[in-house]
C-alpha cells in the first residue's frame, strides 16, 4: 500500500513538472534592455514619441520668437545714414582715419578710450551692453557682432564723400536701426541710405554685395559672421 502511495505521489509530481513546463515558470523573466527601451514603465511609446517631436521644435520655436522680438524692438522708421559726431574724439584717440585698424588690433590704450564712443553711439547706458558686468573679458555674442561690424563696415567703408564712418553714422545712438516689417521698403532704403550713399575706402564700387556677399546672404550675422543667435 505504502509502494502504491510513493508511486502515486511520483506520477503527480512529473505530471505537475511537466504541466507548469508548458505554462511557463511561475515567475515572470528578467526585464530586457528590448523592454526597457519599448516601455519605461511611466510613459507610452506614443507619449515618448511626441515629447521627441516636440524637442525638434524647440529650435524652430526659438528661431520665431528671435523673429517676433526683432520685429517688436524695431524703431517705428528706418535710421538715414548721417556723419558721425566723433572724428574730432577718433583723432584725439591717435586712430589714423585714413587707414582705421580693426577693433581687436588697438593698442589697448586706444580700446579703452574708444569703448565709450562704441556706448554712446549705441544708446547704452552702462558697458553692459556688451560686455558681461563683472567680468568684461567674458566673450559675448555682442562683442563678436560689434568686432565684425567694426572690421566690415568701420574698417572697409566711408561717407559718400569719403568721409569717416563710424558705428553712430548709421546706429545714431539706437541699438536697432532698420523696420523690416515693409519689405519693398526696406529694400528701397538700403538701396538708398547704404548703396548710394556710402563708398568704399579701397575706391571700389559700393554695391549690395559689399556688404551681403556674392549670393546677397541677408542674415549677415548668422551666416556670413558666423555668429549664432
Amino acid at each position: 500500500m505504502a509502494a502504491r502511495m510513493k508511486h502515486a505521489a511520483l506520477a503527480l509530481a512529473l505530471w505537475m513538472g511537466a504541466f507548469a513546463g508548458a505554462c511557463g515558470p511561475s515567475t515572470p523573466p528578467p526585464e530586457t534592455a528590448a523592454d526597457k527601451n519599448d516601455f519605461d514603465g511611466e510613459s507610452s511609446p506614443d507619449e515618448g514619441k511626441a515629447t521627441a517631436d516636440a524637442e525638434g521644435a524647440k529650435p524652430e520655436k526659438a528661431a520665431e520668437a528671435h523673429e517676433h522680438e526683432e520685429e517688436h524692438e524695431a524703431p517705428a522708421k528706418s535710421t538715414p545714414i548721417q556723419a558721425t559726431k566723433f572724428e574730432a574724439d577718433l583723432k584725439k584717440i591717435g586712430i589714423n582715419l585714413k587707414k582705421i585698424p580693426e577693433l581687436e588690433k588697438l593698442p589697448a590704450g586706444q580700446k579703452k578710450k574708444v569703448m565709450p564712443l562704441l556706448q554712446k553711439a549705441l544708446g547704452y547706458d552702462t558697458c553692459e551692453g556688451c560686455h558681461v558686468e563683472g567680468d568684461f573679458k567674458k566673450e559675448t555674442r555682442d562683442m563678436k557682432i560689434a568686432r565684425e561690424m567694426w572690421r566690415n563696415f568701420v574698417v572697409p567703408l566711408r561717407s559718400e564723400s569719403g568721409g569717416t564712418l563710424f558705428c553712430d553714422s548709421c546706429h545714431a545712438g539706437n541699438e536697432h536701426v532698420l523696420n523690416r516689417k515693409d519689405k519693398k521698403a526696406l529694400q528701397a532704403f538700403m538701396e538708398e541710405e547704404y548703396e548710394h550713399k556710402l563708398s568704399r575706402a579701397n575706391k571700389e564700387d559700393m554695391e549690395c554685395g559689399t556688404c551681403h556677399g556674392d549670393a546677397m546672404e541677408t542674415k549677415i550675422i548668422e551666416k556670413l559672421w558666423n555668429i549664432p543667435k
